[in-house]
């Protein structure tokens, strides 16, 4: 028989035996990985230095604690400043670059976007909850799903602001014009609620009615982003990502369940409705004003039920907190510099009473100088991950100087951190972290600035967003003196659901002319 000493020495002596070979084979790839980037005329990169150089569990703590704390890209913005602009970290064993340079950004989104692709990272992450569509594919597939929702962006759909109207007065009718606090975080959230489901499902949520009990604006919401904060947890657990939700991935499948079956309802519905339509020849009266609703289209296309409900999930996700939260960004932000207001207000008043248009919004500069600086300084997205798929070259992040070219392999994933680019002082200079519109008078677009990504896979929403919230900010100061911030906490302290908002809302309130 055995010794308990005896037993525990050879499990001992196992283990050392393991991490000595598991060292072996890092060096040894290490040097091969040496040898390659020298003779593609690359540098060795820009290191992180760990605590835990095996898993890299260190950074991720540091992650989580700054995430905590209110500040979700203080990781990145310190190791950037300490580092340089590209710096080579350890992601659970996954060698990942994180980078604020333009010129790796504009590599990476464009000149080869062929080599770096979204699938081999989000499909993993995201296919319990989001399935197969825009979101998790690259290539051909990806191609296809882009071009079932391009008509939903169209310039015809953006311009119909009709229906918008309708749903901002809703919005508007619930701001007290006696001078009381009012949180408008989530008042900006219904909002885009509302509009978003009406041009994705053709009937809107009506969140912002109040005696609404519809499954949409009651349950819907609550479930999706109980999804999807375990699935944010999965993306910064890399390779442990089994560890999300407790160790409970039957718990968070389970909650993807539920949101699916509230969007196989729509769908099952949808499909009923255009069988029993094109037996009886009725015509759709919807009362929706838009000429193309996503999930009536997608019925059309296919009997694929679960392509549908995909396609439909992977617009949903983005369209219905984002422009909401830049939204009530904006108004945090108006609060506090009360002469950024006026000015909007003045510009407003020249303007008259002009039919509020998707061309005459673009004429109004100063209030598109205030939404790209709040995108600048308070994005809901504060950064974007790429895995790379076939080796290729980044310009910059490499050799003492960090700006020598470095070797991508596959595998490799890349951190793309937009907020510490977009406050970085060699761009935007020393007041890069004040809020100034004023700084974008004259400002042409570059890949300094990419708030919606670039490339081929920009954002499709983008012109809706600019339109919807240059809108919802012209009949703010029609009827609004001015904006009082009603919140002891000044700076903006943010918390992620999967994107960043206000964790202490947008505590304001709106004085009437």
């Amino acid at each position: 028989m055995f010794s308990t000493a005896s037993l525990f020495s050879g499990v001992f002596s196992a283990l050392g035996t393991s991490v000595a070979v598991y060292i072996i084979l890092l060096i040894a790839k290490e040097i091969r990985y040496r040898v390659a980037a020298q003779n593609a005329g690359c540098s060795t990169p820009v290191r992180y230095w760990h605590k835990d150089p095996i898993f890299g569990i260190d950074l991720f703590m540091r992650r989580v604690k700054d995430m905590k704390a209110g500040d979700s890209m203080a990781t990145d913005r310190e190791i950037l400043d300490m580092y340089g602009k590209t710096v080579l970290t350890n992601n659970f064993g996954t060698k990942q670059y994180v980078t604020m340079d333009s010129a790796n950004m504009q590599t990476i989104l464009a000149t080869e976007v062929d080599r770096l692709g979204n699938a081999p990272l989000n499909y993993k992450m995201c296919k319990p909850f989001l399935g197969k569509s825009i979101i998790t594919f690259d290539g051909p597939q990806w191609k296809h799903s882009r071009q079932l929702l391009n008509p939903v962006f169209a310039r015809a759909q953006v311009a119909e602001l009709s229906s918008f109207e309708v749903h901002l007065g809703k919005m508007i009718s619930r701001i007290p014009r006696d001078g009381s606090t009012v949180d408008m975080q989530p008042l900006c959230k219904m909002l885009f609620l509302d509009s978003s489901t009406e041009f994705i499902f053709g009937k809107s949520a009506n969140s912002l009615d109040t005696e609404t009990n519809s499954t949409m604006a009651r349950r819907l919401p609550v479930v999706f982003d109980e999804a999807l904060q375990t699935m944010f947890m999965r993306y910064m657990l890399g390779n442990l990502k089994f560890l999300a939700g407790g160790g409970q991935k039957g718990k968070w499948k389970k909650k993807c369940a539920k949101v699916q079956s509230i969007i196989d309802g729509f769908v099952n519905e949808e499909y009923e409705r255009q069988v029993v339509a094109s037996k009886t020849k009725k015509e759709d009266d919807s009362g929706t004003p838009y000429k193309y609703v996503l999930l009536k289209e997608l019925v059309k296309s296919t009997d694929d039920r679960i392509l549908v409900r995909n396609e439909l999930m992977n617009v949903f996700f983005p369209a219905r907190d984002t422009a909401g939260i830049l939204t009530s960004n904006i108004i945090f932000l108006l609060a506090r510099y009360p002469e950024v207001w006026k000015k909007i207000r003045s510009e407003v008043q020249n303007f008259g009473d002009q039919k509020l248009t998707f061309e005459s919004l673009k004429t109004l500069k100063y209030i598109h100088s205030v939404m790209n600086e709040t995108l600048r300084l308070q994005t809901p997205v504060g950064g974007s991950w790429k895995t790379c798929i076939s080796q290729c070259i980044l310009p910059h992040g490499g050799g003492s100087s960090g700006q020598e070219p470095i070797l991508l392999q596959p595998g490799d994933e890349v951190r793309m951190s937009f907020t510490p680019m977009h406050t970085d002082p060699e761009i935007w200079g020393k007041d890069a972290t004040e809020f100034k519109p004023e700084r974008w008078v004259g400002l042409k677009q570059s890949w300094n600035f990419i708030p919606f990504m670039g490339g081929r896979r920009i954002c499709p929403a983008q012109q809706n967003v600019y339109t919807d919230v240059a809108y919802i900010l012209v009949r703010l100061a029609r009827e609004f003196k001015a904006i009082e911030n009603r919140d002891e906490q000044l700076e903006y302290i943010d918390n992620i659901v999967f994107v960043r908002e206000s964790k202490n809302g947008v505590k304001v309130a709106f004085i009437p002319v």
